[in-house]
């Protein structure tokens, strides 16, 4: 897989997209792993830091409604 910046190898891909990443272009962002409540009902989440992200594809907020999907 080539670097989607710049067409050299990459070194990894898009946590988000897929996009492959050489290290001059790789960006790094959290990534949630899980969204849960807990005792008190508080929202939390479980969060990697510093995941490989291409720098180019924006990742939603939050959850996305999928109206057509049974």
């Amino acid at each position: 897989m080539e670097c989607w910046h710049c067409s050299r190898p990459s070194h990894g891909t898009c946590r988000f997209c897929g996009r492959g990443v050489c290290r001059d272009h790789a960006q790094k962002m959290p990534f949630i792993l899980e969204i849960f409540k807990d005792k008190e009902g508080q929202n939390k989440a479980v969060v990697v830091d510093d995941t490989l992200w291409c720098g180019i594809c924006k990742p939603k907020e939050a959850p996305v409604v999928l109206k057509d999907l049974e």
